[in-house]
C-alpha cells in the first residue's frame, strides 16, 4: 500500500534516519531531507557525546538491524550532588551507552546514514524545511489514507525550535550553556550534577576523545553565577579543558503539555523528539528516536498498530511529567538533596534492579519493546 509514491523525511537524525534505513530496506523509494549541509546535526553542538540506557538485543530486535558499531558501553561515572561526588560502578540491571553524535565516522548518525544509503535511500543535505509551507509541499499523496491518516511525510526534526514551528507542536523553550573540546582519553566518561544552579541537572561527558557539558534550565534563562559554577566544577573537579561556554541557541523540548506525545499531527507523523519521545525529567532522548523511528516507519502500513505501540512506549509519560512539575515547586534542598545523598549511601543495596526499574518508568519505551 502505497509504496508508488516517495517517502519524505524531514531530519537526518537517529530517528529520521532508523526509519529511512527500515522503509528503505523495505524497497520503498525513501528521500530524507537534512536542513544543515551534512549529516550529524548543527556544527555548533557536534561532534559531541550523549548517553543512553539500553537494552542493546531488544533494540536490535525491534528496529532490525545493530546498532552496536555505533554504541560505546558505559562502565562507571560519577553523580554529584550539591557538591558531594559519589563514583558509581554503572548498574549490570541497566547497561547504558555512550553514544557519538555528528558527522565523524565514529557517529552514530554517520552510521546509520550509511546504512540508509546502502538500503537505497536518498539524503539530500542543505534542503531546511522551515514553515509549515514547507511541510505541506512535500507531503506528495492526495489526501488521506483508507484510515484517514497522512502517510507520507515524517517528521524528525529532533530539539530545534524551528521543527517543532514548522509541524506546529507545542515546545518548551530550553535555557542553558554548553561547551566542548578534545580529550586525550577515548573511553567513556560522565558526570551528573545536581545543585543549587538549576532545578534541572548539568552534566559533562565525553566518548571517542571528545567531550561535552551543558547546563540547562526549562523554566528561565540561567544566570551568570550559575553557569560560572558549574564551568568551575567542568574545568577543575572533571578536567575537561573547556574554553569557553556558550549560550544555547533555538534549544526546545516536548514537556509543554501532557499531551505532547503525538504520532500523528495534523498532515504528518512525527518522530524522535518532536514526537516527544523523550522523558519528561532526565531528557533521556536516543533511546526513544530509535524506537519512535521504527514506529513512524509503521504507520505508513498499518496506522492503527502504530499509534497503539506507540500509546503503549509512551505510557508513563504524563505521570512521570506531574511528578517532575511537583518537584519544581517544592524546596529542592528537602525533596531533591537529602533523599538524593540517602540513594548514594544505599546504591549497593539496590542498584542492579531499582534502576532498571526506574529506567522503565522515566524513560520511553525503555524495556517495554
Amino acid at each position: 500500500m502505497g509504496k508508488e509514491k516517495p517517502v519524505n523525511i524531514v531530519g537526518a537524525g537517529l530517528a529520521g534516519l532508523t526509519a529511512a534505513v527500515i522503509l528503505a530496506g523495505q524497497g520503498r523509494e525513501v528521500i530524507v531531507y537534512e536542513k544543515g549541509n551534512r549529516v550529524g546535526g548543527m556544527p555548533l553542538y557536534n561532534p559531541s557525546p550523549h548517553g543512553t540506557p539500553m537494552d542493546v538485543e531488544r533494540m536490535n530486535a525491534y528496529v532490525g538491524f545493530d546498532l552496536r558499531p555505533g554504541l560505546v558501553p558505559m562502565t562507571e561515572g560519577v553523580i554529584s550532588i550539591w557538591g558531594k561526588r559519589y563514583h558509581k560502578r554503572w548498574p549490570s540491571g541497566a547497561p547504558s551507552y555512550m553514544i557519538e553524535r555528528g558527522p565523524r565516522r565514529s557517529s552514530m548518525d554517520h552510521y546509520l546514514a550509511d546504512l540508509a544509503k546502502e538500503a537505497g535511500a536518498r539524503i539530500e543535505v542543505g534542503r531546511p524545511i522551515l514553515t509549515d509551507g514547507d511541510v505541506a509541499a512535500l507531503n506528495t499523496a492526495k489526501g488521506m489514507d483508507r484510515y484517514g491518516f497522512p502517510s507520507r511525510v515524517i517528521m524528525a526534526t529532533g530539539l530545534h525550535i524551528d521543527g517543532y514551528e514548522a509541524a506546529q507542536v507545542p515546545y518548551q523553550t530550553l535555557y542553558g550553556y554548553f561547551a566542548k573540546c578534545r580529550v586525550p582519553w577515548p573511553e567513556s566518561r560522565v558526570t551528573i550534577y545536581f545543585d543549587d544552579y538549576t532545578p534541572d541537572y548539568a552534566f559533562t561527558c565525553s566518548v571517542n576523545g571528545i567531550a561535552f557539558g551543558l547546563i540547562f534550565n526549562r523554566h528561565r534563562p540561567i544566570r551568570k553565577w550559575e553557569w560560572e559554577k558549574f564551568a568551575h566544577q567542568a574545568t577543575e573537579l572533571d578536567g575537561y579543558p573547556f574554553r569557553k561556554f556558550m549560550p544555547l541557541e533555538g534549544g526546545a523540548a516536548p514537556v509543554r503539555r501532557f499531551n505532547n506525545p503525538r504520532l500523528y499531527h495534523g498532515n504528518l507523523i512525527l518522530a524522535g523528539t518532536l514526537a516527544g519521545m523523550m522523558d519528561p525529567i532526565l531528557f533521556f532522548g536516543m533511546h526513544g528516536a530509535f524506537i519512535s523511528g521504527k514506529i513512524a516507519a509503521m504507520a505508513l502500513d498499518d496506522p492503527v498498530a502504530a499509534w497503539k505501540e506507540f500509546r503503549r512506549v509512551n505510557a508513563t509519560f504524563k505521570p512521570v511529567l506531574a511528578v517532575k512539575r511537583l518537584l519544581d515547586v517544592l524546596p529542592r534542598g528537602v525533596f531533591v538533596k537529602y533523599p538524593g545523598r540517602l540513594a548514594m549511601a544505599l546504591w549497593p543495596l539496590y542498584a542492579d534492579w531499582a534502576t532498571r526499574y526506574a529506567f522503565m518508568v522515566n524513560i520511553s519505551g525503555y524495556n517495554r519493546i
